[in-house]
């Protein structure tokens, strides 16, 4: 018995050295404000580089992009939002991009392919791009991609945003570019 308290004492010593602490020493300066936020809300700029672009179904391009803020409340009950960089200003996905090619022989020619947007389950969205004549050409060029993941908690009661919209949805959910 004298074993089993000297072994209580000992444990109960170390714990009480181990939480005594010396004296604080003086406050540091007050740092930068940070941007307001949503926990709720998580958005991110991703570059898709020509090179990540895989030509599938004999007829369109395809991208995966991981991103992890999709779990399933969001994926469920909540909103996932694409919008593509077109001349400075972000489009919602799924959109009909327009632009302009120049050929192998120098020419000048206007296209327009579709961008459509499939949200993963497992945290992701999968980009396709079919040009308008299905014609397998040259892959699509590097592009900016805003993905916005929104929990059903927020979602569920912003039916005021237009979610068409980026500056809008930035604006409603203060997102930080």
């Amino acid at each position: 018995m004298k074993k089993l308290s000297f072994i209580c004492m000992t444990v109960l010593a170390v714990f009480a050295m181990a939480s005594c602490r010396g004296p604080m020493g003086p406050q540091g300066p007050q740092g930068p404000a940070g941007h307001d936020g949503n926990a709720n809300v998580a958005s991110s700029t991703v570059t898709v580089r020509s090179s990540d672009w895989e030509w599938v179904h004999n007829c369109q391009w395809m991208v995966t992009i991981d991103y992890p803020a999709i779990n399933n409340n969001v994926y469920n009950y909540g909103a996932v939002l694409v919008y593509m960089d077109v001349d400075g200003a972000w489009s919602q996905v799924p959109l009909t991009y327009y632009y302009q090619d120049v050929t192998q022989a120098g020419e000048t020619i206007n296209c327009a392919a579709s961008i459509e947007v499939a949200t993963l389950n497992d945290g992701g969205v999968r980009l396709f791009w079919t040009e308008s004549d299905f014609y397998d050409g040259a892959r699509p060029g590097t592009h900016d991609f805003k993905i916005v993941a929104i929990e059903a908690s927020v979602y569920s009661h912003r039916s005021d945003v237009d979610y068409s919209n980026y500056e809008a949805v930035k604006t409603a959910f203060q997102l930080a570019d």
